[in-house]
């Protein structure tokens, strides 16, 4: 069910032929602020902010996974099965527990074999992210060099 805003949305945007609407010059409705409650301009602000603070972010994080390194690839692994989970659930018939994704997951971070593949965009994109990151991470918690 639409809201009324997104329903005037709708129906500007498809209620004119594309020459008819260029020639009125009407501004085009954010669709994000439509759809998502947010606009582009606070999106892209939150973005900035985010990216502002990413090298402290991330040192901490690198810190936290160097002193850590068995944490680290176990909650790595976990989250990415959560993420890979809710991604794959309703479409993919053989994810049916959080147990199946982590047994995948698990299996794109080190052998790569598994009889489950991904079948949603968003599950590829978090396999590929795991099938990158995961095999160093387990690496790290395995070999952990001498201080």
């Amino acid at each position: 069910m639409l809201t009324p805003a997104q329903q005037q949305a709708l129906d500007t945007l498809f209620s004119q032929p594309a020459a008819q609407a260029t020639a009125n010059a009407l501004p085009a409705p954010d669709m994000l602020q439509t759809w998502l409650g947010i606009s582009g301009d606070q999106l892209q602000d939150t973005w900035r902010g985010l990216l502002a603070h990413k090298d402290q972010w991330e040192g901490a994080f690198l810190d936290w996974a160097e002193r850590n390194p068995l944490d680290a690839v176990f909650s790595f692994l976990g989250t990415t099965a959560v993420a890979f989970y809710q991604a794959e659930k309703e479409a993919n018939p053989g994810i049916n527990t959080y147990i199946d994704a982590f047994y995948y997951i698990a299996t794109c971070a080190s052998v790569g074999y598994a009889d489950v593949f991904a079948v949603t965009q968003r599950g590829k994109a978090i396999a590929s992210l795991v099938m990158v990151i995961g095999p160093a991470l387990a690496d790290r918690s395995i070999n952990h060099p001498a201080a």
